[in-house]
């Protein structure tokens, strides 16, 4: 059974989201885990993609936005709106960036889902909190990991 780790985002907004994304996949990475990640949307996948790219050279984590390669081709992978199954082939950690719970597949080893800092996406984070407890998920909540943290080498 999954694991699934909630972050709490410390400020609002894609881009405080899209930071703690970009930190968590690049520690995520250095474990050799292969990552997919599921946004809500093209524009937010797109946000992610652009962050993972602002890390610095020596520690390039290769991802692909899907369409952008063979769908396994990288450890890391965003989607939008594609079958949450077929994103999840060849992964075992899934970021969820979407305001439901995604249809999972079972070799999905752990989930990380995000709290956002407004009371509406709190309030669908709960939602999700409630969804994964009926699943009888383990579920633990932290704090988001600010910028550069995990970063030094």
């Amino acid at each position: 059974m999954a694991k699934v780790t909630f972050y709490v985002l410390p400020s609002p907004g894609e881009a405080a989201l899209a930071k703690a994304v970009a930190t968590i996949v690049g520690q995520l990475a250095k474990q050799r885990r292969r990552v997919v990640v599921i946004a809500s949307n093209q524009a937010q996948a797109e946000l992610i993609d652009e962050a993972l790219w602002q890390i610095p050279a020596e520690q390039f984590i290769p991802h692909n936005l899907v369409g952008e390669g063979p769908i396994a081709g990288t450890p890391v992978l965003i989607g939008w709106d594609q079958s949450a199954a077929e994103l999840c082939k060849q992964r075992n950690v899934v970021l969820n960036l979407q305001p439901v719970v995604p249809e999972l597949t079972r070799q999905i080893q752990a989930i990380i889902d995000f709290v956002p800092a407004d009371d509406a996406g709190k309030e669908q984070a709960r939602e999700r909190y409630r969804h994964y407890r009926s699943l009888g998920m383990q579920l633990d909540t932290q704090p988001a990991p600010e910028e550069n943290e995990g970063h030094h080498g």
